[in-house]
């Protein structure tokens, strides 16, 4: 799953780091579900961890689906009404909020281009 973390219109993208799938390229922060979990508490603690804020989750945006080579990755994305903190880079090379215009111009990872294409048709 995957967070819609917003501050002043832009979205908070984390890079991934250069030994990490998909090195190096740019993705919406969030991570998987363990057993004992729900997504939003799954979410909440991934963000916790990667980023050092506290969230509050909101409703489910959409679910995207890619498959890259032999595996198949299914995000389940989330609105973040709120967050408290500042974001850090912790389990992340980098971070940043940026606008649509400027996501463009990033790498991202498959399954988060599909994300962007859906946030420029749909939340811009």
């Amino acid at each position: 799953m995957a967070g819609l973390i917003k501050k002043e219109g832009k979205f908070l993208l984390c890079q991934r780091k250069e030994n990490d799938t998909f090195a190096l390229f740019w993705e919406f922060p969030g991570g998987k579900v363990e057993n004992t979990e729900t997504q939003q508490q799954a979410l909440r603690r991934e963000i916790k961890e990667e980023l050092g804020i506290e969230i509050e989750v909101g409703n489910l945006v959409r679910v995207f689906k890619d498959r890259v080579s032999s595996f198949e990755i299914e995000v389940y994305l989330y609105e973040v009404l709120s967050f408290r903190g500042e974001p850090s880079p912790i389990e992340c090379k980098k971070l940043g909020f940026f606008s649509t215009g400027e996501i463009a111009t990033l790498n991202l990872a498959p399954v988060d281009r599909k994300i962007f294409s859906f946030l420029s048709l749909h939340l811009s």
